[in-house]
């Protein structure tokens, strides 16, 4: 029956001399002849002594009945062994000595050291898938709070948009209204600066013409002077002739009828000497008085000739003063124009932020919504894992 067997039997006596091989054992010996220290036709009769490097403790265990069956893994070469050692009796119950039977387990052991290690990488995947799921459906509700405070924050961003778009637009027509306000004020500044301009011209002018008055009413003084000298020539000429119509009506009474005729022209003489003294000493007086008016006149004109000539100096420096606040004017015009296409700018750009956010508030309710469907998978995920790790323990339960 042991001849037949496919299982390798190999049998020893007391002295643990090998006494049996079956064909079994015979072919696997051939096979890993090479790794044993004899050839494979010299182990029938060998003792197992020469496949132990402990011998003293392998004769301890299997000289004693009572330590069998024992069972050990060998190595031989790169393959591996199981031996099952049981004891052999008579039929009086003597110990006859050990039975070995014996397999190459090389592949077996492979087999499970694979199954071990794909068990163990399993493992490893099914604790990472679970740590994985458990993140994963950690950061899905994250995700769903953060999704929420999204759609809360970019309605409340484009609420905000939109009120900041109706405020630009609102600055925009103010800017808008001041910048209509400015080009009127600068039109009115441009008419002032020609008034203003026309006016300095003016005074020029009048400045000019008050010199030239004054230089005219100065001539009629110096002419008045001169009348006056000649009325004083006259005033002389006037009393000597009165001196002699006196002395000439002396002489006529002194020649008595003879003189008389003499006496009447020395008396007219002496009449129109009079009335020329008195004429002359009247137009002396006013001369005297057109002196002191045109003196008085000279000295008005040349106060309105320096009044004239400050208001041209207030004047010209008006008129730079309404240049510059032109050129300001000019300036703040274009600044408004420039706020006002800021303005503008800004409430185009309010208005796309608006719309981004209501963008992003759709966009936020995909998120959420892709949140709670990751959060589903995750569960879903989690109870695969634990299906398919019971079923594998029970797998190797059985």
């Amino acid at each position: 029956m042991l001849e037949n067997a496919p299982t390798c039997v190999m049998v020893a006596d007391l002295d643990l001399k090998i006494v049996y091989l079956n064909p079994a054992s015979r072919r696997l010996l051939q096979r890993v002849e090479k790794h044993l220290p004899i050839a494979a036709d010299r182990v029938l009769g060998s003792h197992i002594d020469v496949f132990h490097k402990d011998v003293a403790y392998q004769r301890k265990i299997l000289a004693n009945d009572k330590n069998l069956p024992v069972r050990a893994n060998i190595p031989i070469g790169p393959e591996t062994a199981d031996l099952l050692v049981t004891a052999v009796y008579d039929g009086q119950g003597r110990y006859l000595g050990p039975m070995v039977t014996w397999e190459l387990i090389t592949e077996k052991l492979a087999v499970q050291q694979r199954e071990k290690d794909l068990d163990s990488t399993l493992r490893g995947i099914f604790q990472e898938v679970t740590q994985h799921s458990q993140t994963l459906a950690a950061s899905s509700q994250e995700l769903s709070s953060v999704s929420q405070q999204m759609v809360s924050n970019a309605q409340e961003t484009a609420a905000q948009a939109t009120q900041v778009s109706a405020g630009a637009e609102q600055v925009s027509r103010n800017v808008q209204s001041v910048a209509s306000g400015m080009e009127e004020v600068n039109a009115n500044i441009r008419e002032v600066a020609r008034n203003a301009s026309a006016a300095a011209k003016v005074a020029s002018s009048a400045v000019k013409l008050a010199d030239s008055t004054s230089s005219v009413v100065g001539k009629l003084g110096t002419s008045s002077q001169e009348i006056g000298k000649v009325i004083k020539v006259i005033t002389s000429i006037a009393q000597q002739t009165n001196l002699l119509a006196l002395n000439a009506t002396i002489e006529a009474a002194r020649a008595g009828e003879a003189g008389r005729g003499f006496a009447v022209v020395a008396n007219e003489v002496k009449e129109l000497a009079r009335e020329t003294a008195r004429a002359t000493e009247d137009i002396g007086q006013k001369i005297g008085s057109i002196q002191g008016d045109t003196e008085e006149v000279v000295n008005a004109i040349l106060e309105i000739g320096a009044t004239i000539g400050r208001i041209n100096e207030l004047q010209t420096s008006i008129a730079s003063s309404v240049e510059e606040q032109t050129a300001t004017a000019g300036e703040i015009l274009r600044n408004v124009g420039e706020a006002a296409k800021g303005s503008q700018q800004i409430s185009e750009n309010m208005a796309a932020v608006a719309e981004a956010a209501r963008s992003t508030t759709e966009g936020a309710g995909s998120t959420q919504r892709s949140a709670v469907e990751l959060a589903h998978m995750a569960q879903s995920l989690q109870r695969l894992v634990v299906q398919v790790d019971t079923s594998d323990k029970q797998t190797r339960t059985k």
